[in-house]
């Protein structure tokens, strides 16, 4: 048969058709089944109780905690893979925070917070600034998976300390 005949073409047409319909479909079942950005992994179970330790109660007054439900370590692997040319992982996690209800909890003069969280991941941040205007700031992964945890700030595990002059 020749090439030009109408029935090859019409049958080249077809196959066209049905291979982007199945480029199509097969794409739309991969997005479908990927995990929303809004919803975190949970496991079920009562809340936790979760106190959170101050190395130094003397900043208890100036430190601002939060906890958001969040899987960290895959926040940073979606900014990885995902590339995002011109934006820092700064950036990109500031922009994620803001989609999040944040617990808050207070220190108390002994230095300690209370916070109920429900099981899960969890990343906490904390901030507080010194009397010499040093701001000390605590960036921690968490898992929620038993009734009690206890969590201790210190200088040790803080992610950051920067003075201003």
């Amino acid at each position: 048969m020749d090439e030009k005949h109408p029935a090859i073409r019409i049958l080249k047409l077809l196959l066209a058709f049905a291979l982007l319909g199945a480029l199509f479909f097969c794409g739309w079942r991969i997005y479908r089944r990927l995990p929303n950005e809004s919803m975190t992994p949970r496991v079920e179970g009562p809340p936790s109780q979760v106190t959170i330790v101050l190395n130094n109660p003397a900043i208890a007054d100036s430190t601002r905690l939060e906890l958001y439900p969040m899987d960290f370590v895959a926040t940073q692997r979606e900014f990885v893979i995902n590339g995002r040319p011109g934006k820092s992982f700064e950036e990109f996690l500031a922009a994620r925070l803001k989609t999040l209800a944040p617990t808050r909890a207070r220190f108390d003069q002994n230095g300690r917070a209370f916070a109920q969280l429900g099981a899960g991941q969890w990343w906490l941040r904390a901030t507080t600034t010194g009397a010499s205007g040093e701001l000390t700031e605590w960036r921690l992964p968490l898992t929620i998976s038993q009734r009690a945890m206890t969590i201790e700030l210190s200088a040790d595990n803080a992610y950051e300390r920067t003075k201003k002059f």
